[in-house]
């Protein structure tokens, strides 16, 4: 089995990772359905690091994730929601998940959550919302932000399961 301490292995993983997220970033840019479950995949990407409790590695693949995306992606606006929330969202649930009992870390995965969608309700709502969702009253939006926030984190949590239990003797050669 590989040994992910080892820098070349987890600078090759991480650089897989990146081109990995950033493809998926790019069809979700291009197509015009789709997008979140695009925008999550690439969230997703970091879930092998995270599992490996390799957050700093994860952060350099959000990292660089983020910066080749404004660079390679048609419209900066087709950054913003991995650069705002889906990107780093797997970090802080890790840090939440390892620093609190399981009550404690969903109370500040929700805080975190609802402060990232506040940043992108205030930065890039109206550019990036279709016209059907800008004229949803904002309580409807905020409910629908709570029911995407249940089904994101719990989508998260068992795609680091599946990974564990099905993916990382694939990846690591065990």
């Amino acid at each position: 089995m590989r040994d992910l301490s080892k820098k070349t292995f987890q600078i090759s993983l991480g650089a897989m990772l990146t081109v990995l997220s950033l493809l998926l970033l790019y069809c979700a840019a291009l197509l015009p359905a789709g997008r979140v479950t695009l925008y999550f995949l690439s969230s997703l990407m970091l879930a092998p690091l995270l599992y490996e409790r390799q957050p700093r590695a994860a952060f350099f693949v959000y990292l660089a994730t983020g910066v080749l995306s404004l660079l390679v992606l048609p419209g900066l606006l087709r950054s913003v929601p991995y650069l705002l929330l889906f990107g780093h969202y797997g970090i802080g649930k890790y840090h939440f998940e390892e620093r609190h009992k399981p009550k404690r870390a969903y109370l500040c995965k929700w805080i975190y959550y609802n402060f990232c969608m506040a940043i992108v309700y205030v930065t890039c709502f109206s550019a990036m919302a279709g016209e059907g969702l800008q004229k949803l009253a904002l309580p409807w939006l905020i409910l629908g932000a709570q029911a995407a926030f249940v089904a994101f984190d719990f989508a998260y949590s068992q795609a680091i399961r599946f990974y564990g239990r099905h993916l990382r003797r694939i990846l690591l050669g065990n």
